[in-house]
């Protein structure tokens, strides 16, 4: 596909942007629409295919509007099949390119992960603390918090610049500390009822815990059950939220570059 910028001069190829590779046999849903537009369509080969769309390249990519068209097709293909969800950015100059480039070389190893990722989700358990109840118990459980939080508080700033920095380097630790014991306490629960376990890295300093799950569709209801009742037995000091059923983005295998 090409557009003419100018008439009769310069033209602009489309690019092929890869979204994710699913089994051959799988089906779209109608009018799927992705990255700046494109329509979604597969390239098949063998038994496995690649989900793509085209689009003009008329700047990088990298907006909060790619990003979440990219997530959008993942997650509607992921409620029809299997899908091997690729990185965010994926772009091949055709798609021809993206069947003898990717689909070709790495074709009996999609076709193994796509069968052993069948019937499995990704669910996402996230962790915010309470942040009354999480300093509540670090004052309780660290005297020398506790000794500086009392010493600063009627000081002018100047005289207890370097307290202050000592209390937030000990606030900090402890919430570290805080942080380990609480994210193996949620994958102890939880993990009896899923496949396999990935932690996450925490987004921000008020986060529990951030662990995603490989969960086997016939186990789901018993592993949703279970978050329910670990988040009755943390109310009060850490919610939690519930995110999937998703694409196994934490779970695909990466014995090979693709």
């Amino acid at each position: 596909m090409t557009v003419e910028q100018e008439e009769g001069t310069d033209t602009v190829d489309a690019v092929c942007y890869v979204y994710g590779v699913v089994p051959a046999d799988a089906g779209l849903s109608g009018g799927l629409k992705g990255t700046r537009g494109g329509e979604v369509f597969l390239v098949e080969e063998g038994d496995v295919a690649a989900v793509v769309s085209e689009f003009l390249p008329s700047g990088p990519l990298g907006s909060r509007e790619d990003l979440l068209a990219h997530e959008g097709v993942v997650s509607a293909v992921a409620e029809r099949t299997t899908v091997l969800p690729l990185r965010f950015g994926a772009v091949v100059t055709t798609p021809e390119a993206v069947a003898e480039e990717m689909l070709v070389p790495h074709h009996d190893w999609f076709a193994k992960a796509l069968k052993d990722l069948k019937g499995r989700h990704e669910f996402i358990v996230t962790g915010t603390y309470v942040e009354e109840t999480v300093l509540r118990e670090v004052l309780e459980e660290q005297p020398e918090v506790r000794r500086l939080q009392q010493s600063t508080r009627d000081m002018p700033e100047e005289a207890a610049y370097y307290d202050r920095i000592r209390l937030g380097e000990l606030i900090v630790q402890a919430l570290e500390g805080k942080r380990q014991a609480d994210t193996e306490a949620l994958m102890e629960a939880l993990s009896p009822h899923a496949l396999a376990v990935a932690p996450r890295e925490p987004k921000d300093e008020d986060t529990a815990a951030d662990v995603a799950f490989l969960v086997d569709d016939g186990d789901r209801s018993r592993f949703e059950r279970e978050v329910g009742e670990l988040e009755q037995s943390w109310e009060g000091r850490i919610r939690l939220r519930l995110l999937g059923p998703l694409a196994p983005y934490d779970f695909v295998p990466q014995p090979q570059e693709v």
